[in-house]
Order: structure tokens, then sequence, then C-alpha cells
């Protein structure tokens, strides 16, 4: 009976062993896709081809990430255009030779600033989600490594009931 009972276990430990395995490899390529676009959106510009060369499972992300950013960067610009502009005007005394020269420098820069924060915002919230990742990876590898340990009695047990179930035949006749 305890045979049966040891074979139940070790097959159910194969399973949770298999499953965590599985669960692992996800994580790992999870991970290693974040850190692909934590790159990419560290590297400042994301163009149309760092997007279709980024891992799959960050495409939608990356879309999303350069529309926000884009969004983020006008609303910068917008918000503080007048200021600058009125720095720039008083710094110079009004007498400004080209003003719509000066007014897309303000633009540019401003825009390139609001990027800026808009990939700061994302690392840092990448920075939150890999260090979750890494947490997951490390209780399932701890707990791998508590099945393994396990399955290994479980399998010894069952072996040892096997040996003591085996017919013993004696040579006396």
């Amino acid at each position: 009976m305890g045979f049966l009972m040891f074979t139940a276990r070790v097959h159910d430990l194969c399973r949770q062993k298999s499953n965590i395995q599985y669960k692992l490899l996800k994580i790992s390529r999870k991970l290693r896709d974040l850190q692909q676009y934590a790159a990419m959106v560290g590297n400042g510009n994301i163009s149309i081809g760092d997007i279709l060369g980024s891992p799959g499972s960050m495409m939608g992300r990356s879309m999303a990430y350069i529309g926000y950013a884009h969004n983020m960067a006008l609303q910068y610009m917008q918000q503080n255009a007048p200021m600058m502009q009125m720095m720039y005007q008083q710094q110079m005394g009004g007498a400004m030779q080209n003003p719509q020269q000066m007014q897309n420098y303000i633009m540019r820069t401003l825009y390139i600033q609001g990027r800026e924060q808009a990939a700061q915002e994302e690392q840092k919230n990448l920075k939150v989600e890999e260090g979750k990742l890494a947490q997951e990876q490390e209780t399932l590898k701890t707990l791998l490594d508590e099945i393994t340990a396990e399955l290994q009695e479980a399998k010894k047990a069952r072996d040892e009931d096997i040996k003591m179930m085996a017919p013993k035949y004696t040579a006396n006749a």
C-alpha cells in the first residue's frame, strides 16, 4: 500500500516541479524582454525600427509608451513655453533678432525635456516591475529546491518499499 502512495506522491511532485519550471521559464523570458525594453526607453529616442526590433511581448507597451511620451512632452511644452518665452525676452531686453527661430528653439527644448521626464517615469515603473518579477522568480526557485528535495525522498521511500515487497525465495528444499 505504501508503494502506491509513494508512487502517487512522486507523480504529483513531478507535476509540481514541471509547472514551477515552466513558470520560471516564463518569468525569465519576461525579465529579459523587460530589460530589453528598459534599455530601449533608457536610450531616449524610440523609433518605429526600435519597436519592430523589440520583443513581441513588449510591442503593445512600446506603442503605448510612445504615445504617452509624446502627449506628456506636448503638455510639458505647452505649460512651460509662455514662461520660457517671457524669460528669454527679459534676458534679451525685448529685442530679439529672430523671434520665430527663438520660439522653435524653446519649443524643441521643452519637448525634449518633457520626453526625458516621461522616460524617467517609465524607467521607475520598469524597476518596480522588474523587482516584483525577480522576487517572484526567487520564491519559485526556493519552492523548486524544496520540491526537488522532497521528490528525492519520496523516490527513495518508494524504492525501499518496492524492495521490502519483493518476494524472498530461499534455497531450502
